[in-house]
């Protein structure tokens, strides 16, 4: 393997994700610079090779102790086209990188989530999304890629090149090869008025349709115990740059020390919950939609996200409401309830009909596996899909009930995979055809956090 690809040797590196939840050691990490190199790590690697972004992923689909890539390296944004209105970046660029080199040009990105520290690749490829009744998953926005396939062979995909590949692509987990570059649809620059206020829960939740549609993004949270939840709308507006764009650090202490509290004193967990929302202010700001999309994340979390069909998510999210009140879990991180439009994209968690997402969080230090046991087959009587990046326990047989296009997507990347190289053991479990999965060893590295 060349020098410049910086690989390191095994027992000299640990790779862990945001949350810590999950880690492994590969006998190689390799961090190339070219697609000449990317390619070469990619050909040369046995048996198992995956790539990491930023580590938000918190399931299991990073981690392997064969090689590990990262494309740090391969960031930055090649080219802007102002009159097309697209821009071509590398796969490791940080969704925070781009905002600026596209406002410059007078573009902006269509549509963000409150995280912008995910590459474009791993955030995209995961089906992450943001807000928004009539806005579709981030990866709809990609125009074409460059892919680096099992043996290194290079393909440039598009509607009209590999047109399978493409559709198949793009939502992906990494599984059908690594991509290199992506080329992603723009839309002119604009600027955002952010409104969060409270308001009564069972109000919201009797307004949510009306307020997704009278607002570009709509969405909300809910402390489970509370009686109130925090409204956050996202309307494009002329108005001059005003409001607060970095994080509270002190809200933040306090946020850390109600979730210490929770989890060390159980039964205050009620009372935290209503004295949140009892001295919660209304905020506004306004700035540039790069700025303005993106969320503090000062205290680290980990999550369970299920999106369902639109017209049941009023229903799912009571249900998750009521058994957390009755379990009294502790957990003091709101839920959060949003809105996605359908699309086409053959393992978008939003394939074919529009869904809300909603999300359950843990203070990375506290135990979750027993809440979100107890709440994930609430999603699964709704028919909700996961997201990819985000805590479940399906297996293949499961996926296969709630994707139609399972079964092609699994053929494609047999087709083009049949080694399995890309498959680490969790996703050995997920995607790999049944006569060649493999059981799970939950005490693993690969599987921690399951």
């Amino acid at each position: 393997m060349p020098p410049s690809t910086h690989s390191t040797p095994h027992n000299q590196y640990e790779w862990k994700n945001w949350s810590g939840n999950q880690r492994s050691s590969p006998n190689c990490f390799a961090t190339p610079g070219t697609e000449e190199e990317l390619a070469d790590v990619v050909a040369r690697a046995r048996p198992v090779v995956r790539v990491v972004g930023a580590g938000h992923s918190f399931s299991a689909i990073v981690p392997t102790n064969d090689t590990l890539i990262s494309l740090d390296r391969l960031a930055g944004v090649i080219s802007v086209d102002p009159l097309q209105r697209q821009a071509t970046c590398w796969a490791g660029t940080s969704i925070r990188d781009v905002g600026q080199p596209l406002h410059e040009q007078g573009l902006a990105l269509i549509n963000q989530g409150d995280v912008d520290s995910q590459t474009l690749a791993g955030a995209y490829q995961t089906g992450t999304h943001g807000t928004g009744m009539r806005f579709r998953c981030l990866a709809t926005s990609i125009k074409g890629f460059r892919l680096i396939t099992s043996n290194g062979t290079v393909l440039d995909c598009d509607q009209q090149h590999y047109p399978e590949i493409f559709q198949a692509a793009r939502v992906s987990l990494g599984t059908l090869g690594v991509i290199s570059r992506l080329t992603l649809k723009c839309c002119d620059a604009y600027q955002l008025r952010e409104n969060v206020f409270a308001m009564d829960y069972d109000e919201c939740l009797a307004r949510a349709d009306e307020l997704a549609e009278k607002h570009r993004h709509f969405e909300f949270f809910h402390l489970p115990f509370a009686e109130k939840v925090i409204v956050k709308t996202l309307d494009e507006t002329t108005d001059p740059p005003g409001g607060a764009i970095s994080g509270d650090k002190l809200e933040d202490a306090l946020f850390r020390l109600a979730c210490h509290l929770t989890n060390t004193i159980p039964w205050l967990t009620p009372g935290l919950h209503h004295l949140t929302m009892a001295t919660y202010q209304p905020r506004t700001r306004s700035n540039r939609s790069y700025l303005v999309f993106p969320s503090a994340r000062g205290i680290r979390f980990n999550e369970m996200e299920y999106e369902v069909p639109a017209d049941a998510g009023v229903a799912c999210f009571r249900e998750i409401v009521n058994q957390i009140r009755r379990s009294r879990f502790k957990i003091f991180f709101p839920l959060e309830f949003r809105r996605v439009a359908a699309d086409d994209i053959w393992l978008s968690p939003f394939y074919k009909r529009p869904s809300v997402s909603i999300s359950v969080h843990q203070d990375y230090r506290q135990p979750y596996k027993e809440a979100f046991a107890n709440l994930e087959p609430i999603f699964w009587k709704y028919e909700g899909r996961p997201h990819w990046g985000k805590l479940h326990t399906l297996n293949a047989d499961q996926f296969r009930e709630r994707y139609p296009r399972w079964d092609d997507f699994i053929a494609l990347r047999q087709e083009m995979d049949p080694d399995q190289k890309f498959l680490n053991q969790f996703l050995q479990k997920v995607m790999a055809p049944q006569n060649q999965q493999q059981p799970l060893q939950l005490n693993s590295p690969e599987t921690r956090g399951l």
